[in-house]
């Protein structure tokens, strides 16, 4: 929790103040014995009614002084744990967005999301009980024992022994507890990521009939983390009664050795009263302190969780552009490579190839040959293993890798769509592009005459993901927000494969008229659909096995070849619904 404390600022005093309050709620409690045991000796020795009244009035002015305080520290802690919360959530969530891929793919997409909101808010419900409850349980288990030993020192040391036992009871249990709240915290995950994945994946379950084998996973890891819970619950549950045991126990002995003192003289009828009620004090904040740690436990383990998130490294924004350009290029590949982190194998391997200003790039390959992989590193969420991409300073600001993706767009197969309209869709790109503007760019991706059939047209609402269009409508709609872009780098990631081949012959015969200018890199498993490009790129087990055009991958590579056949009388497909 150190590294977190920075996130107190701007609370600092509040959160003095929170603690405080539950203290001096704490010490008003502990006077209040002291005036009960007034009360019951002068009840025995028959005092004057105005006396028990002048007791009395003293209670309730401590009853009343302490549940103000308790409000007070209340209020503070809870204002003092949000604000801790809401300094902490933008500095994770900022974060999260900001780190490099490499950190952001070894923790996880589910992970990440569990930490933003399980964690953070395990560590706001934490840090809200912390304030009022760790330092206000101690003050009154201490406090406790010593106005015990002012009453009597030798009762005290029931006191003292009943304590050492308790918190020897509390310390075990919180050691061994500690180790399930991990392990349950770890399969939370788990569960989250196999949740995510079949909900995605929920067409592709029912289609070939794996209802009852993603169940069965579903139920071993929901089993598996409610066998954790169990035993966690379970040794947690021993705590009350344990708890209860030695206290009952202790009162017990008090009660005898009191009455044996009273009869002695040593000790009044009042000042055992006091002592029973410290005893009971002692009682009730143990168990809450026992509460408290338990609770500590998660947050500490969420705490980490999350200090593993702010330490993991920002994306390096510093661009180290490659050279050896010629005239009219727009980028260059040299003896480009890269292998993913914890990894055997090469993604990609000694890649030479170079783009045009103004070309129409195609790419192909089967699945596993590294085309996103290509991509990601013309983006520079990656950086090559070995080689270079070299970019040219006329179209591309190097000044960082941020300046330099302004001058792309890129539109991914799966189509990304926020809630909202289309219209907010598109802005996404250019947020002072007019509704000509729009109304173009959606005519080039051929999404203008769907758009126009929607009863409010550009202000037509969209679901999160664009759940209420088809595959081939979201496609066209990210398409027209990345035309809105004017990057002069088009590449669009198998972007137009839930389109028809007529559409999608449009929709790049369009792009390519409306901008000559622009360059386009299209990832495609159809031949067909780079029949125009001037180049394609043709990789097999993450090599470059040939970079020209269709006709002559047509004349000269196998691979190609039996590609091209089986699509060819594979039939076209349809735009999906």
């Amino acid at each position: 929790m150190k590294e977190l404390r920075i996130y107190f600022r701007g609370y600092g005093w509040i959160s003095f103040l929170a603690p405080l309050c539950k203290l001096i709620e704490a010490l008003l409690e502990l006077a209040v014995p002291l005036i009960v045991a007034r009360l019951v000796d002068q009840v025995m020795q028959q005092a004057p009614y105005q006396k028990l009244l002048i007791q009395g009035g003293w209670m309730l002015a401590l009853a009343f002084l302490g549940l103000s305080f308790s409000m007070m520290g209340q209020y503070f802690s809870a204002k003092a744990a949000t604000g801790f919360a809401d300094n902490l959530g933008r500095d994770l969530y900022q974060h999260a967005l900001a780190m490099d891929q490499s950190s952001y793919d070894r923790l996880g997409r589910t992970s990440i999301n569990t930490r933003l909101s399980s964690d953070l808010y395990q560590i706001l419900t934490g840090l809200n009980t912390f304030f009022r409850l760790l330092l206000r349980s101690p003050f009154i288990v201490f406090g406790s024992m010593f106005m015990a030993a002012l009453i009597d020192w030798r009762m005290t040391l029931y006191f003292v022994v009943m304590v050492i036992i308790l918190f020897l009871i509390v310390g075990g249990i919180t050691y061994f507890g500690q180790a399930y709240y991990q392990k349950i915290q770890a399969a939370l995950d788990q569960l989250s990521v196999q949740v995510s994945q079949q909900m995605k994946g929920l067409r592709v379950i029912r289609a070939f009939n794996q209802e009852s084998k993603e169940q069965a996973d579903f139920k071993a890891v929901n089993s598996y983390l409610t066998q954790l819970q169990l035993k966690a619950g379970k040794l947690t549950a021993l705590t009350n009664p344990l708890t209860y045991l030695v206290v009952n126990s202790t009162l017990i002995v008090i009660l005898l050795q009191g009455g044996r003192f009273i009869d002695r003289g040593h000790l009044s009828p009042g000042q055992l009263v006091a002592l029973v009620n410290y005893l009971l004090a002692i009682l009730v904040e143990l168990v809450k302190l026992t509460k408290v740690v338990l609770v500590f436990n998660r947050t500490q383990t969420a705490a980490h969780r999350i200090v593993a998130v702010l330490e993991a490294p920002l994306e390096d924004k510093k661009l180290m552009p490659g050279t050896g350009l010629q005239e009219g290029q727009l980028l260059a590949c040299h003896q480009l490579s890269f292998a993913y982190p914890d990894t055997g194998g090469l993604a990609l391997c000694e890649l030479n190839f170079s783009v045009n200003v103004g070309d129409f790039i195609g790419v192909m390959g089967a699945t596993g040959s590294g085309k996103t992989t290509l991509i990601r590193l013309l983006t520079q969420f990656y950086q090559p293993s070995q080689g270079q991409i070299a970019y040219n300073p006329a179209y591309f600001d190097l000044a960082t890798k941020d300046t330099l993706r302004q001058g792309m767009a890129v539109v991914l197969q799966t189509a990304r769509l926020f809630k909202g309209t289309v219209r907010s869709n598109l802005l996404l790109a250019d947020p002072q592009a007019d509704d000509q503007e729009l109304w173009q760019a959606l005519e080039i991706a051929q999404a203008k005459d769907f758009v126009a059939d929607l009863d409010q047209g550009l202000d037509s609402p969209i679901l999160a993901q664009g759940m209420n269009l088809s595959g081939g409508q979201r496609q066209r709609l990210v398409i027209a927000r990345a035309i809105l872009a004017k990057a002069p780098l088009l590449i669009l990631d198998a972007a137009t494969s839930a389109l028809d081949y007529l559409t999608e012959a449009k929709l790049l015969q369009a792009l390519r008229k409306g901008s000559p200018s622009r360059t386009i890199i299209l990832i495609s498993e159809r031949p067909d659909s780079l029949k125009a490009a001037d180049k394609i790129l043709l990789l097999d087990q993450a090599k470059q096995l040939a970079f020209a055009n269709h006709h002559d991958l047509l004349a000269s590579q196998a691979i190609y070849q039996e590609i091209y056949q089986l699509q060819k009388g594979g039939g076209g497909k349809k735009d999906e619904e």
